[in-house]
C-alpha cells in the first residue's frame, strides 16, 4: 500500500508536534532524567508531565495575548529567565540586610 504525498505530509506534521513535545520535556524540563519501575510511577510521571503541558500551554495562551507566537520551549526560557531575575533580587535585599552568604544559601536550600 503507498501513500499519497497529502496524507505522507499529514503524517509528518503530527509525527513533528510528538517529536517537538518531547524535545521539551526531556531537554528544556529534564524529564528525560527519571527512571520509572514500577506502574504507579509511571501513571504518577505522565500525571505530572500532563500537569506541566497543560500550565505551560495556559502560559503560553496568555503571553501569546500580548505579543507574537511562541513556543513551549520559549515559555520555558522566560519563566526561568524570570526566576533567575527574582532570585537575584533576593539574594541582593538579603544582603543589604547584611546575612551571610551560607544563610542565603541555606534558605535557598543550596550548597555552599
Amino acid at each position: 500500500m503507498s501513500l499519497d504525498l497529502v496524507t505522507i505530509q499529514r503524517y509528518y506534521a503530527v509525527r513533528w508536534i510528538i517529536e517537538t513535545g518531547y524535545r521539551y520535556f526531556k531537554e528544556l524540563l529534564g524529564f528525560d532524567q527519571y527512571q520509572l519501575l514500577s506502574f504507579t510511577g509511571i501513571q504518577r510521571f505522565w500525571a505530572i508531565q500532563f500537569l506541566t503541558q497543560n500550565v505551560l500551554e495556559s502560559q503560553r495562551q496568555e503571553w501569546m495575548k500580548k505579543q507574537a507566537d511562541s513556543t513551549l520551549g520559549d515559555v520555558v526560557r522566560r519563566i526561568r529567565e524570570e526566576h533567575f531575575g527574582q532570585i537575584i533580587v533576593y539574594v541582593y535585599q538579603q544582603a543589604l540586610e547584611k546575612k551571610t552568604l551560607f544563610d542565603i544559601l541555606k534558605q535557598l536550600k543550596l550548597s555552599a
